[in-house]
């Protein structure tokens, strides 16, 4: 339930676009942990930069589990990009997911540019890229063959757990005939890794720019390592104090119907799409009850799964195309798929949506993905799940129940860490300054989750984009002006979040 941001909102951003050696350092021969080898750079670098002038990269060699540190161990990369002589504290950005990388964003970056969610600013100090402990650029990377989710998936959830649960226990299995335990991937570990490379690095205090699922993992660095952190970024939040098991479904029934009252407010998009927020349930009851055949779709037809991952795709990155998503939807109940505002839209690219939304588990390091969401919702009992599907309207119950009992199933099948102290499941209480932003129309980390997070960060500004939905720096120049300004100590006014607006497209 934890979801990936900025390499997923360019996908879906060319979707529906198209629908509308490095080198440098000396290898280190010790055998301590934590310790740094920058005997090499795992990244691709862009021709401006010079390792070892304007840029630091190699990996952090860490034991793989600190209650075993005479163990095996874990290679993190990191890279720096060097400013000029400035005493301002660097910024460590974290990515989302869990399992995002950094490998796509790195060769683009160029000398004297922010690497980060408001890149393309003038560099103003150090700032540091950190890999998630068993993301796909890290050694070990829990990575699985890819978990079969079949054509059985997109028809029934439970029809598909046979095969998709047995090939994550083989995975498990696999890992642990290794010497890999999945038990020590989690976002405390994820933590401390922040804390050492921080050490490591030789700075005292930093600031934290984390979003979506790198909000959690910021608030685990305050919350164990208070003294180093000087303030943050939370973008999208994720709560330690409310697990995403618990209220998943309800943010993506609250996404869509602000979603339809934003375009029944305007009166162009309420004309072009009369009844939205009807039409959304009708469509997810008449697939709740019909086989819908659809020979091109995943399953060989439009099930209320490939209906809900299109839509939390779209809603999640591009909310403007809710409305032309739910007419094309309707469109392939109807037995014929009309071209609307989403410029020639083929079947192909409607299945591609769909797959986004379930690419998590079966993404290229769904071990790791595994290990820290179970990990994350492991206080999640069999009530409180039962009652995150009743929370939802009717007609999305069905495929809020199937998401919930695949992702226990899978969990069940995974060896994930179930003795996480109470601390780690508490909201995180601190006068740190914080910068929360938060978009209304996030289908995956609902502002109610920003509003929990701010009860106790008592240093912390909320501000909230009602134009907006999930990773609002990637969006949203207002969210990214203000970042850098909250990060650069100035005064904010977040007057432009509210003086946004949605423009929906229309036919």
């Amino acid at each position: 339930m934890h979801v990936s941001l900025s390499i997923r909102a360019a996908a879906v951003g060319a979707l529906v676009l198209s629908l509308a050696a490095c080198g440098g350092g000396e290898s280190s021969t010790t055998s301590v942990v934590p310790r740094l080898d920058e005997s090499s750079c795992p990244y691709k670098l862009d021709p401006s930069q010079t390792l070892g002038n304007s840029v630091r990269c190699g990996v952090m060699v860490v034991a793989q589990d600190r209650r075993a540190p005479a163990g095996a161990t874990v290679s993190v990369p990191f890279i720096v990009f060097k400013s000029a002589g400035s005493s301002l504290a660097p910024v460590i950005y974290l990515t989302g997911g869990p399992g995002e990388d950094w490998g796509d964003t790195v060769s683009q970056v160029k000398l004297g540019s922010s690497p980060g969610f408001v890149g393309g600013a003038k560099l103003p100090r150090d700032e540091v890229l950190i890999e998630q402990r068993g993301a796909l650029l890290t050694k070990p990377a829990l990575a699985c063959s890819e978990v079969p989710w079949g054509a059985a998936m997109f028809r029934d959830f439970k029809a598909a757990l046979t095969s998709t649960v047995a090939t994550v226990k083989g995975c498990a299995e696999g890992w642990l005939a290794k010497g890999v335990q999945p038990q020590a991937f989690t976002t405390d570990d994820l933590a401390a890794d922040v804390n050492d490379l921080r050490a490591l690095l030789g700075y005292d205090k930093v600031v934290l720019n984390g979003v979506s699922y790198g909000t959690m993992w910021a608030l685990a660095v305050l919350r164990d390592h208070p003294g180093t952190v000087d303030r943050m970024v939370l973008d999208s939040v994720v709560a330690q104090s409310v697990p995403p098991f618990k209220s998943g479904p309800k943010g993506f029934d609250d996404s869509l119907m602000a979603v339809s009252a934003a375009c029944a407010a305007q009166p162009a998009c309420a004309a072009a799409y009369p009844g939205l927020d009807a039409r959304l349930l009708a469509l997810f009851g008449q697939l709740n009850s019909t086989v819908v055949p659809w020979t091109l779709g995943p399953g060989g037809q439009l099930s209320p799964a490939v209906a809900a991952g299109v839509l939390f795709t779209v809603a999640q990155f591009l909310p403007e195309n809710v409305p032309d998503a739910v007419t094309l939807l309707e469109s392939l109940v109807s037995g014929e798929l009309r071209v609307n505002g989403l410029n020639n839209v083929t079947q192909e690219q409607i299945v591609a949506l769909a797959r986004l939304a379930f690419d998590d588990l079966a993404g290229p390091v769904a071990g790791q993905y595994l290990s820290i969401v179970c990990a994350d919702n492991a206080t999640a009992s069999a009530d409180e799940l039962k009652a995150a599907v009743a929370q939802v309207r009717p007609a999305l119950q069905p495929v809020a129940q199937g998401q919930l009992e695949s992702l226990v199933a899978h969990c069940g099948a995974w060896p994930y860490r179930k003795d996480l102290p109470a601390k780690s499941f508490a909201p995180v209480v601190s006068n740190v300054p914080t910068l929360i932003l938060s978009g209304d129309l996030d289908p995956s980390t609902p502002p109610v989750w920003a509003q929990e997070v701010a009860k106790t960060l008592s240093g912390s500004t909320w501000v909230r984009f009602p134009a907006r939905s999930h990773s609002v720096q990637t969006s949203s120049e207002c969210a990214t002006g203000l970042a850098q300004a909250f990060m650069a100590g100035k005064t904010i006014d977040p007057a432009c979040a509210a003086a946004e607006t949605l423009k929906f497209t229309l036919p």
